[in-house]
């Protein structure tokens, strides 16, 4: 799901003043015919009138600002996709059918809208003014000889405000039909309408070609732009002016100033670009020693195969996420890190390269390599305890067989955002999972009593202070002789791969 900004705020400003002015007129109109007392009949009636005037002058200020802005085309009226349209609100809307047509900030009206605002704006209201006009003024006019009776004036006044009331009932119904059922109220009141991925690539595409054309103009006489720069001031333009959600719309953006190690390599496998996140796991200082070098410049012998065939799936299309493959740092030491990438593509659609991030896992390795000697020795009294109890990048944790935290170290708590291990010991491990989570962690645990060792996967934490991250939980059973008395186990926070799937997701789009 995507924002793009569809409505501007003096329209955001008449839209939500013109019904509140036509649920107060309806108020006071209905208590002036005796249907019920609210307000007290002299004073509906002085509400009335004054409210009356404030609508009339309220359209004459929107009419004034719908030619000079040129918003009055969005209700030219078309036939175009027209059947389609009321096809999709008689059936398609119930089977979740796709929305026949499209809304941009030039294009905010499909055609049944179109032609109904414009019945609104020609038919409906008109018929409302000025036989609320009429109303104020029949002494005069009675005087006049123009008119001898009031009841055809009445009539034809409720009948028109009767008309307006279905059509803002129908409109709030309307409403609730767009990508989420509150969306388009939100977009009313932000301006910022959320829509589906593609409907939003469609809408930013169309906002964007129809705003350079406008820009080209401002910039050249003959309609062209010749110099790069200023077409790249021009687009900056647009993108405010359109007031494009840049937030989701690239994953360069998103990780080039993260934690995460984010990384852009040409067809031919050359490094193009690098953050300071991935200089750092490879342990150079220098980007320009990085840019231009061969993706297998920094592997072993067999991690050279390994990032090779990566990089051939995903410029034949595919997307991969989380594969784990080993570095040489420029210092000569060998890290680990998961790497996840989608196919980079020009303005055609042809894949030019790749884009993705890495993520350093080599601290979870050594703890993995550890918890496979202990495994083996079947004793607590092993390289893995001393190694994971004094890590600051991964969370150990001991809990005995009732389920009671006995052991943490200063990483989980961190992880947790506990101040002291005297905040945990004694407690069960329930206090962070809600009841989904630990239902499934329970069932692991149960096996894990029984002597497996498990490799838990991605999990939920709920930390101290409320806020939820991830990490992913490796879990082995503790011995006294031959008797289980526990389990222990260590944590690696996940919460940055865990957001950055997300942007990489996005990016597919």
């Amino acid at each position: 799901m995507k924002r793009v900004l569809i409505y501007k705020r003096y329209e955001r400003f008449w839209h939500w003043t013109q019904a509140l002015l036509i649920i107060l007129l309806a108020l006071t109109g209905f208590e002036v015919h005796g249907t019920f007392n609210l307000f007290g009949y002299e004073n509906s009636v002085f509400f009335h009138r004054n409210l009356a005037w404030a609508f009339m002058i309220l359209i004459v200020f929107t009419q004034f600002w719908n030619f000079t802005t040129g918003e009055w085309r969005q209700y030219v009226p078309s036939t175009k996709m027209l059947k389609a349209q009321i096809e999709y609100y008689i059936t398609g809307i119930f089977r979740h059918a796709p929305h026949p047509t499209r809304k941009t900030v030039y294009n905010k009206f499909n055609p049944l809208q179109r032609l109904t605002y414009l019945g609104l704006r020609i038919l409906i209201i008109p018929v409302v003014v000025f036989s609320g006009i009429v109303y104020m003024y029949y002494d005069n006019l009675i005087d006049n000889g123009f008119f001898h009776n009031l009841n055809i004036v009445a009539y034809i006044h409720v009948a028109g405000a009767f008309m307006l009331i279905g059509f803002v009932i129908g409109h709030v119904y309307l409403t609730t039909t767009g990508h989420k059922p509150m969306s388009a109220i939100k977009a009313m009141i932000s301006g910022w309408e959320e829509m589906s991925n593609e409907d939003a690539a469609v809408a930013l595409q169309e906002n964007l070609k129809v705003a350079l054309v406008e820009s080209r103009k401002g910039i050249s006489g003959q309609g062209t732009i010749e110099k790069e720069h200023i077409f790249e001031s021009a687009f900056e333009e647009v993108v405010g002016r359109l007031g494009i959600d840049t937030e989701s719309t690239r994953l360069r953006e998103r990780l080039i100033n993260s934690r995460v190690g984010y990384f852009r390599i040409s067809k031919e496998g050359l490094y193009e670009e690098v953050n300071d996140a991935w200089l750092n796991l490879y342990k150079c200082v220098d980007k320009k020693l990085v840019i231009g070098s061969h993706v297998s410049f920094d592997r072993t012998e067999e991690g050279k195969k390994r990032i090779l065939d990566l990089v051939n799936q995903v410029l034949s299309g595919k997307t991969i996420t989380g594969e784990r493959v080993e570095r040489v740092c420029k210092d000569g030491t060998i890290g680990y890190h998961t790497v996840s990438a989608v196919p980079f593509k020009d303005a055609e659609g042809k894949i030019i390269g790749l884009e993705g991030f890495i993520m350093d896992i080599t601290a979870q390795v050594e703890a993995e390599k550890a918890l496979k000697e202990k495994v083996a020795a079947r004793s607590a009294e092993n390289n893995f305890y001393s190694l994971v109890s004094a890590s600051k990048e991964v969370g150990y944790f001991r809990i005995n067989k009732e389920g009671d935290y006995q052991d943490v170290n200063d990483t989980w708590l961190h992880l947790y955002k506990y101040n002291s291990k005297e905040e945990l010991i004694g407690k069960h491990y329930s206090l962070s999972r809600t009841e989904e989570d630990f239902a499934a962690l329970e069932k692991s645990v149960a096996k894990v009593l029984k002597g497996e060792t498990i490799p838990f996967g991605i999990t939920r934490r709920f930390c101290k202070d409320g806020s939820v991250g991830y990490h992913s939980i490796t879990m082995t059973p503790v011995f006294e002789g031959k008797d289980i008395v526990g389990f222990e186990g260590y944590i690696v926070d996940k919460t940055d791969i865990k957001l950055a799937e997300k942007e990489l997701e996005k990016s597919k789009i």
